[in-house]
Formats: structure tokens, C-alpha cells, sequence
């Protein structure tokens, strides 16, 4: 597996981490909602599968066709890539009864078995679940859940094989739920984003909280959303240069059926 870092599609994130993501490791973007966690996930998606990789896109709190929808907004068509088969986008909102709603936990060993078997018959390079959390569930009440939370993301990097980009919902204020931590520490590098109210509206940011094997520092950084350009991240005059080079539980969503 090659050690030369693969493009987030942010191009001022690229620069603060010196060319972008490690492959073949786990990344968390954590933030409330309406934070640019999901619009992140798609341009990582919308830039890798340009550059020719394949991946596997899992969805819970939303439907296959609003994630479609969402990316077409900012102006990335990845229809294209379905029929190519370069994608697949996974509903898993059935397993968990209502969508987003359900309160049923997942046996670990089987999904990773599950996502493994998407992965490898596409020949996958990349592996999207948004968000992660709702697979943090345990089966039983007996059950902690962040041993759950551990379980799942341990079994994902050491048996799936790929680069893993995780989302997870962080509440706007107060106490953290237990398995965010454990995901934050299993996680390669952990992106923080956040939504702050202020007299003109509301701001949008970007913490890097964590990155192994890149020099940086913990800092916050504005973003804007840009229309074919998606996150624009406003970096200081100090920030360093660019590189040169820089299973049945699932339902595969196919962009010829309408949508529910």
C-alpha cells in the first residue's frame, strides 16, 4: 500500500496536512448537525472517485437519494459512478427500523463481515459510514456501548483493509456520549466541526483536534460552501505550502427505482 497521502478534496485542508490522508487508516468528522460533517464525506467521495478509486458509501439518517441530492446541490454529479460501478451507496436504515430512530444494537463481527463483502466485490478503496454512531448500539442493555463503539471501529481497520472516513454527531453543548471518545482515540485523525451563532448569522468551522504522523497543531479554522467548490477553508497567511503531489441488512440503493 502506497505511504503517499490521497486528497481530501478540501484543497486548504490538503495543504494543513501536508497532502491529505493516509491511506488504508480510519478519519473522524464529528460535529452537530447542519456543521458540514455530511458535505465533507461527499467531497472526500467526489474527489477520490475522480482520481479513479472505488467506495462504498454507508447511509443511515438519511435516504440514498438525499445524500445524491445533496452532493448535486453543490454541484458533484456521482450518479455516473454508480452505473460505472466505482460506488455504492448502502442504506442500512431498515436494519435499525425507523430511520435514524431505531433503538435495535448490531452484532460488530456481522456488519464488518457485511461491509466487507460490498468492499471487496467492488474492489473498494474507501469506506464512508455517515454517521457511525447508530452502529455504536450494543445488542443488549447489559452491554456498555462504548465497548461496542470500540469493537466496531477495531474490526473495521483490521479486517476491512481500506481507508475509513466515519462520521459522528456531537451535541452543540454539554456532556459528550461515552462512544464519541472511543471513536476520537481509535481514529487516525479526528476533524471537528461546529456551527457558532454570531451577529451576522451563524460561522462555520473546522478544528484538526488530532492527526497522527502530520506536524500540526490543534487550531480552528472558518469555512464557507461554495457552489462547485464545496468547503473553502480560510487559512492564514502563516499556514505552509502545498505539496506538488499533493449484507442483508443493507439496501443497495440503484438510481433507476424511484425512491420512497
Amino acid at each position: 500500500m502506497s505511504n503517499e497521502p490521497i486528497s481530501t478534496g478540501i484543497a486548504g485542508l490538503d495543504i494543513l496536512l501536508h497532502g491529505g490522508f493516509s491511506r488504508g487508516r480510519s478519519y473522524l468528522f464529528a460535529g452537530e448537525a447542519g456543521s458540514g460533517k455530511t458535505i465533507a464525506c461527499l467531497q472526500f467521495v467526489a474527489a477520490r472517485l475522480k482520481a479513479g478509486d472505488k467506495a462504498v458509501y454507508v447511509t443511515v439518517d438519511e435516504r440514498p437519494s438525499e445524500i445524491f441530492e445533496a452532493a448535486a446541490a453543490i454541484g458533484w454529479n456521482l450518479q455516473p459512478y454508480i452505473q460505472d460501478k466505482q460506488l455504492i451507496v448502502l442504506d442500512a436504515s431498515p436494519y435499525f427500523g425507523a430511520r435514524g430512530g431505531g433503538e435495535k444494537g448490531i452484532d460488530p463481527q456481522k456488519i464488518v463481515a457485511d461491509l466487507g463483502n460490498y468492499v471487496r466485490r467492488l474492489g473498494a478503496a474507501l469506506l464512508i459510514i455517515d454517521p457511525v454512531t447508530p452502529f455504536s448500539l450494543p445488542p443488549d442493555a447489559s452491554s456498555p456501548a462504548q465497548d461496542q463503539a470500540r469493537s466496531l471501529i477495531q474490526l473495521v481497520q483490521t479486517q476491512i483493509g481500506v481507508t475509513n472516513l466515519l462520521t459522528a454527531q456531537r451535541a452543540p453543548g454539554g456532556a459528550e456520549p461515552t462512544t464519541i471518545a472511543i471513536e476520537e482515540h481509535l481514529a487516525s485523525g479526528v476533524l471537528i466541526f461546529k456551527l457558532t451563532e454570531t451577529a451576522d448569522g451563524y460561522e462555520r468551522s473546522v478544528t484538526i483536534k488530532k492527526m497522527r504522523g502530520v506536524a500540526v497543531a490543534p487550531k480552528k479554522y472558518p469555512f464557507t460552501l461554495e457552489q462547485d467548490r464545496g468547503i473553502v477553508i480560510d487559512l492564514p497567511d502563516h499556514a505552509p505550502t502545498a505539496l506538488s503531489n499533493p449484507a442483508p441488512m443493507f439496501e443497495c440503493f440503484d438510481p433507476s427505482k424511484p425512491s420512497n
